[in-house]
């Protein structure tokens, strides 16, 4: 069933017959999102700018600008859905002024229902959109709109489902039966999670082409009415998320790494080097560079490059999207350990979260980092095991958090005093951290054996 047109809605019949221009610098044909960004633009619910930003998170401020474009300009003159207004309720959030962009959009938001008060007196237009919290608004936005949303799919349990709170569950459920959104392919829904720009983009303009599907005889249309679908999830059983990876009794299937990519600094470059000359991993793909860190990723300082041969060096997120890969291994933080864990941890989780705003449905794979040798000449007060046992244990709370798998490979090459064992080291006299190629090919059974369950 074809639920939603590429149609553009919102353009008068003068604007119809001029030639559309794309604004955004940032936007282009080779992107997922171009069509719904686009689209909404070209109805003037998307203002014109010269960059979209669709990476970025969106905020609460722009999402009822948004919907707000779209009431008063695709929906003018659709049927509103009966509602008592008390002409009082203007809101007098102290920091969205009269003089405002959002100021109109704000206030019809509030006295719809579609959002309150991040505070009694506050709105807090640049906070940050939740996807349990996007879906909410859109369920209200297409009651009031009197939109008929189709169901297209089941009332599935995420794995998460028990984590969505109670005021947004039927909303959540509404846009998931009728396809505005979906989870992600390991079951896991992700309610906290952040959404970026093109990501809100793509499901706002999923309600705005319902409005004009034609609603075939016989199907079932999504109960947007408030708490329809509470009960649900009384029937839900908790499904707790575990990080840490445990070892299966089988080997996985090569094939998995098919769609996977390593990142990682020098340390990872053997684990490339012996997987080039072997096929011990399928067609994995790396994207690896000496001396890379979180920090100087950052920069751009240093980053692999990407196509190799061809000397560009794009941001991460860039290089994950054109590699089209679908599970993202990462091993960093041995050039960033010494800079203390605060910063060590943050500028990772910044790169992760980066590639995960580029890539929504990849899957990270966070690896620990491996220890040092006892004959490392590379020992510091602030580069020593310790630190490495630090670092990787907060990477392993941040993992369980976001809901990334987290692969404790270290393990596998700790000696009885947690020192990198020496038959796989290949710099013993040195730096005492690399690894020769029988290590490497430890590393690789290792990964065999520690595939996530869920995506498989």
């Amino acid at each position: 069933m074809v639920l939603f047109s590429g149609v553009s809605l919102g353009r008068s019949h003068a604007a119809e017959n001029q030639e559309w221009t794309n604004p955004y610098l940032d936007v282009n044909e080779n992107m997922w999102s171009y069509q719904y960004i686009t689209e909404l633009n070209k109805a003037d619910v998307l203002p014109g700018s010269e960059k979209f930003e669709p990476t970025q998170d969106e905020n609460r401020g722009n999402l009822v600008l948004y919907l707000y474009n779209m009431d008063q300009g695709v929906f003018k003159k659709r049927e509103k859905a009966a509602k008592e207004k008390d002409e009082m309720a203007v809101p007098t959030f102290t920091d969205v002024e009269k003089d405002s962009a959002l100021y109109d959009a704000v206030c019809w938001a509030y006295q719809q229902g579609l959002v309150s008060g991040a505070t009694e007196d506050t709105f807090q237009p640049d906070s940050l959109l939740t996807r349990e919290q996007v879906c909410t608004i859109l369920a209200r936005f297409a009651a009031l709109e009197q939109i008929p949303l189709i169901q297209v799919t089941n009332t599935d349990q995420f794995k998460d489902s028990l984590y969505i709170q109670e005021y947004a569950r039927s909303g959540v459920t509404a846009c998931q039966i009728s396809g505005v959104i979906k989870g992600y392919d390991n079951g896991f829904f992700c309610p906290e999670e952040n959404m970026s720009r093109q990501e809100v983009a793509a499901v706002i303009y999923r309600v705005m082409a319902a409005a004009s599907t034609s609603i075939p005889e016989g199907v079932t249309l999504v109960d947007l009415s408030p708490g329809a679908y509470d009960s649900l999830y009384d029937s839900y059983t908790d499904i707790p998320f575990t990080a840490l990876v445990p070892a299966s009794e089988e080997e996985g299937p090569i094939s998995f790494f098919d769609k996977a990519v390593f990142i990682g600094d020098s340390i990872s470059l053997t684990l490339e080097s012996y997987c080039g000359a072997s096929g011990a991993l399928g067609n994995a793909q790396f994207l690896c560079a000496g001396s890379m860190s979180p920090s100087n990723m950052l920069t751009g300082k240093i980053l692999p490059e990407y196509p190799k041969g061809s000397g560009q060096k794009p941001p991460i997120e860039d290089s994950v999207a054109a590699c089209g890969a679908k599970v993202v291994y990462v091993m960093l933080g041995m050039d960033n350990i010494a800079y203390g864990l605060e910063k060590s941890t943050g500028d990772y989780v910044t790169i992760l979260n980066n590639i995960m705003a580029k890539n929504p449905d990849v899957q990270i794979i966070v690896q620990s980092v491996t220890p040092m040798a006892e004959t490392s000449t590379s020992f510091t007060d602030k580069l020593n095991n310790d630190a490495i046992n630090a670092f990787n244990a907060k990477m392993q709370e941040i993992c369980q958090q976001n809901r990334w798998y987290y692969l404790n490979v270290a393990e596998k090459f700790k000696d009885e005093n947690g020192f990198l064992i020496l038959d796989y080291c290949s710099d013993k006299t040195s730096m005492g951290m690399h690894f020769t190629y029988d290590g490497a090919k430890v590393w690789v059974n290792y990964l065999k054996y520690h595939i996530p369950e869920d995506l498989l």
